[in-house]
């Protein structure tokens, strides 16, 4: 059986540089399609994109490139107070015709993770590797997001972890040398397909990429895994300001350490009876008043032993299950302190689900 190594990290970045209760976090938002046609699932329309861009600028968002916010959070904390990072993935034409003059007009910088098989293939709605030339001359970080864009995290049927990993090798390195010949840039960051990672799976990506992200809620923090980094994902359903407003002024919960128990298999189709994590200590957030909660939307029993967090998880279902947690600031802002955690489950004949 391939067991997930679930990581134990202990935090060794000083916070004492970031702004107070801070603690040298910033906010990464992640959009798919700008447009009224698209799936709305997937996508927010122009009208509510140029609401987000309002908001940001009227309440003075600083928005960095992703590689710089990530660097300064895994390098010396220097952060502004409120700073973001804005990415799309899948690089939908929508990015090229709507949210690219939205943001030049601001003078604001984006990433795009390109998924190759696409865009070689010119599939609609795709942009073209002319378009995401253009894109890039303009300083518009082009990055990868594989080629196949399937469910690298789960493994086939009847394959081993070895031809798993040569598998998932393959396919961010085939992506990862088509972005390097059309764009004339290696690319240096990746986004998980379907924000699905397994930690089994960091060493490939540090191969050749400097931080990979992920997909779900929760600012970034210097005690994420460089290669499993959160992001807000923004869409129909989940694009109100209200939403918004509380995407970008959370902080990271300072998670040092997880465990599921008993420990993720991915051979099972169980899934944890419960998660626990290691906080640390601190005054800038309430410890006493987080809360978790299930994907539903349900409140989840929880109990706080010092330092550490206990959290009672329902039966999940198949495919992604999601947790999150939060914890208002110390200091009255309305501010949260916010941590997710996913995890994949089989269907009970051991087969995954088709997404």
């Amino acid at each position: 059986m391939i067991r997930i190594a679930l990581f134990s990290i202990v935090l060794l970045v000083a916070c004492s540089s970031a702004p107070p209760g801070h603690a040298g976090s910033g906010v990464i938002v992640l959009y798919h399609h700008v447009s009224e046609t698209t799936p709305a699932a997937t996508s927010v329309t122009p009208e509510v994109f140029d609401r987000h861009l309002d908001y940001l600028e009227q309440h003075d968002f600083a928005v960095w490139p992703l590689e710089r916010l990530l660097d300064e959070i895994h390098g010396d904390g220097d952060l502004p107070e409120k700073v973001v990072a804005i990415t799309f993935d899948d690089a939908y034409e929508s990015v090229h015709s709507q949210a690219w003059p939205r943001l030049k007009a601001r003078g604001w910088p984006f990433t795009v993770f390109v998924n190759t098989d696409a865009v070689d293939a010119g599939h609609s709605p795709y942009m073209s590797w002319d378009q995401l030339r253009e894109l890039a001359a303009d300083g518009v970080a082009i990055e990868n997001h594989s080629a196949t864009h399937g469910h690298l995290a789960r493994t086939e049927a009847g394959e081993s972890e070895r031809a798993w990993k040569r598998r998932v090798a393959e396919d961010l390195g085939k992506a990862h040398q088509r972005i390097e010949a059309e764009i004339g840039r290696a690319p240096t960051l990746l986004a998980w397909p379907y924000g699905e990672d397994a930690a089994e799976l960091h060493e490939i990506a540090a191969r050749d990429h400097r931080y990979s992200l992920a997909q779900r809620s929760g600012a970034a923090g210097p005690h994420h895994p460089r290669h499993s980094i959160p992001r807000y994902p923004l869409a129909t359903g989940y694009d109100d300001l209200d939403r918004l407003a509380l995407a970008v002024n959370s902080r990271a919960l300072p998670v040092v350490a997880e465990a599921s128990v008993p420990p993720l298999d991915r051979g099972a189709a169980e899934n944890p009876e419960q998660l626990r994590l290691r906080l640390q200590p601190g005054d800038s957030y309430r410890a006493a008043q987080v809360n978790c909660f299930a994907a539903s939307g349900q409140r989840l029993e929880t109990r706080l032993h010092e330092d550490r967090l206990e959290i009672d998880l329902q039966p999940g279902r198949p495919g992604r299950n999601k947790v999150n947690c939060t914890a208002p600031a110390a200091d009255g802002s309305g501010d949260f302190y916010w941590y997710s955690f996913q995890w994949l489950q089989r269907r009970a004949d051991g087969s995954w689900p088709g997404e």
